[in-house]
C-alpha cells in the first residue's frame, strides 16, 4: 500500500531545507560582507519579508547565525548582527594559517591536474573581478579558490572547518580592507600560491598560504577610529 502522505511530508520537509540553507546563505554572505552592518537591527519578520518566504525557514537560517556567532537574540532588544569580535579573529587567523598551510605541506596528495585545471578557472574567475564593486561576487570567489584548492588536496572538510570559525576574520577585511588595491593583493598572493601548488613545491606554496591568511593580521591595524561601534569594547589595539 502505498504511503502518500509520508512521500508528500518527505517532500515538503526536503523543501522548506533548501529554502532555509537558502536564507542562511543570503544572510551570511549579507553579515560577512557588511551590506548588514555590525549592530544592525532586523527581525525574522522583516527578513521573511524582504526574501518573500515564510517565518519557518528564516527561524532556521537565524538558528544557524546565532550558532555561527553572527547575530545576538535577546527578548529584550530582538535580533541584531553581532559585533566583531577580535579575539575571534586572532583565533581564526591562527587555525587557518596552520590548517591550510598543514594541507598543502602535509597531506600527502599529489592534486590531480584536472582539479587544478578547475582552481586556475576559479583564480582566472577572480581576477577579472577586480575592477568591480560586486562584494558579493569577490567574497563568493575568494572562498571558492580557498575551498577549490583544498579540495584538490583531498580535504574538502578541513575547508568546511576554517569557514565555520572565520566569519569575523573576513568581516573585518570587507569592512576595512576590500579596497582595489587590497583585493589585487589578494589575487596576486593567491596566484603565487597555486603557481608554487601547479610547480609542485608545496612546501613554499604551504609558507605562502599561512603568510597570505596571516596578512589578515595587519589589516586589523588599519581600523578607523570613528568605526569602533562595530567591535566589542575593549577588542581594539
Amino acid at each position: 500500500m502505498l504511503n502518500l502522505g509520508t512521500s508528500l511530508l518527505a517532500d515538503q520537509n526536503e523543501r522548506r531545507n533548501r529554502i532555509s540553507s537558502k536564507a542562511y546563505v543570503e544572510l551570511r554572505e549579507a553579515i560577512i560582507t557588511a551590506r548588514v552592518a555590525p549592530g544592525a537591527n532586523f527581525s525574522e519578520t522583516d527578513v521573511a519579508q524582504s526574501l518573500g518566504i515564510s517565518r519557518t525557514p528564516v527561524h532556521e537560517a537565524f538558528t544557524r547565525l546565532f550558532d555561527e556567532g553572527l547575530i545576538e537574540i535577546s527578548p529584550q532588544t530582538g535580533t541584531r548582527v553581532s559585533l566583531i569580535d577580535m579575539a575571534r579573529v586572532r583565533e581564526a587567523v591562527f587555525i587557518r594559517s596552520t590548517l591550510e598551510s598543514a594541507v598543502i605541506a602535509n597531506s600527502g596528495v599529489k592534486p590531480d591536474p584536472a582539479l587544478l585545471d578547475e582552481v586556475e578557472l576559479l583564480l582566472r574567475a577572480q581576477e577579472r573581478l577586480v575592477q568591480g564593486d560586486d562584494m558579493g561576487a569577490l567574497h563568493r570567489a575568494d572562498m571558492a579558490f580557498h575551498a577549490g584548492l583544498l579540495g584538490a588536496f583531498a580535504h574538502p572538510r578541513a575547508w568546511t572547518a576554517c569557514q565555520h570559525v572565520s566569519a569575523d576574520m573576513m568581516r573585518v577585511q570587507f569592512l576595512i580592507g576590500m579596497k582595489p588595491d587590497h583585493i589585487r593583493s589578494v589575487i596576486a598572493e593567491h596566484r603565487a600560491i597555486f603557481d608554487k601548488v601547479r610547480a609542485g613545491n608545496m612546501a613554499e606554496a604551504a609558507l605562502l598560504m599561512a603568510a597570505h591568511i596571516r596578512n589578515a593580521d595587519f589589516d586589523q591595524l588599519s581600523l578607523e577610529r570613528e568605526h569602533t561601534e562595530f567591535f566589542r569594547s575593549g577588542d581594539l589595539p
